[in-house]
């Protein structure tokens, strides 16, 4: 009875939380137009969410595909958060520096085309990074109760999480899964450009020479990121990069996830 209750009350709450979508974004003047259990409209951009509502309630899925969709919502239209808080920057200091030089504002505009973009776009990355961890912690909690283990993720030691959660997965759950070398080197690499901005806003001037020639690495594996004597500065195109990438592995392991334990096979269109 308790187990139906607790199913019933998750049920509900994400089926409040697709329609308060709308209401969130249309907060922050994403231009939601409609929203129902099945689709979700960005302006002009149609998504679906057929599919997110599996039978097994307990699967942390349901709630994933959701983050993942508000996550990717917020970042296009992020870009046109930044321009116009930039344009209102200029036209605010204008005011101030009415009667003045040229020379005494110019500073105004290095800030806005460079300060401010980068002090917005940043703390995505810390967004990014912690959804994905969260989310395989999730995911992997819910595969020990289908398993009936009593070994959880945090039993297990590695060189990094995602060394981790793939030792968990081979040895514990038995899974015929593993984050390939190039997805963990891919996400390891997030993770270090997350530290960098969670810890130090960015700001590597004080930091030792043999971390800012690893930063300097991967900026030369990525796009859109670049190293500087003082800062990191993390464009749109890593954030989109990035985005992708956190996406699509978690897309693969729920997809492994859902087939293993027929999660949302009798979901009907």
């Amino acid at each position: 009875m308790q187990q139906t209750k607790a199913s019933l009350r998750k049920w509900a709450l994400v089926v409040a939380f697709s329609w308060g979508i709308g209401i969130v974004l249309r907060l922050m003047n994403l231009r939601v137009e409609h929203v129902s259990y099945k689709i979700i409209y960005f302006g002009d951009v149609m998504v679906s969410l057929k599919g997110i509502f599996p039978m097994d309630l307990r699967y942390p899925g349901i709630e994933i595909k959701v983050e993942l969709i508000v996550l990717r919502a917020y970042l296009s239209q992020m870009e046109k958060g930044v321009n116009s808080v930039c344009e209102n920057y200029i036209m605010e200091e204008e005011k101030t520096f009415k009667d003045a030089e040229y020379y005494e504002y110019q500073h105004v505009y290095n800030i806005a085309e460079d300060e401010l973009p980068r002090i917005i776009r940043m703390p995505f990355v810390v967004s990014i990074y912690a959804l994905f961890e969260n989310s395989v912690e999730r995911l992997l909690d819910y595969a020990k109760i289908k398993e009936n283990n009593e070994l959880s993720l945090k039993d297990i030691n590695g060189r990094s999480p995602l060394s981790k959660q793939n030792k968990y997965m081979k040895h514990v759950l038995g899974y015929d899964y593993q984050f390939s070398s190039a997805i963990m080197n891919k996400i390891n690499n997030i993770s270090k450009v997350r530290n960098y901005v969670a810890h130090a806003n960015g700001n590597i001037s004080n930091i030792s020479k043999e971390k800012i020639i690893e930063l300097e690495k991967i900026a030369d594996e990525v796009v859109g990121l670049t190293v500087d004597p003082k800062f990191i500065d993390i464009s749109y195109d890593y954030l989109i990069h990035s985005m992708e990438t956190i996406e699509s592995t978690l897309k693969d392991l729920m997809n492994y996830m859902e087939s293993k334990y027929g999660i949302g096979q009798t979901v009907r269109n």
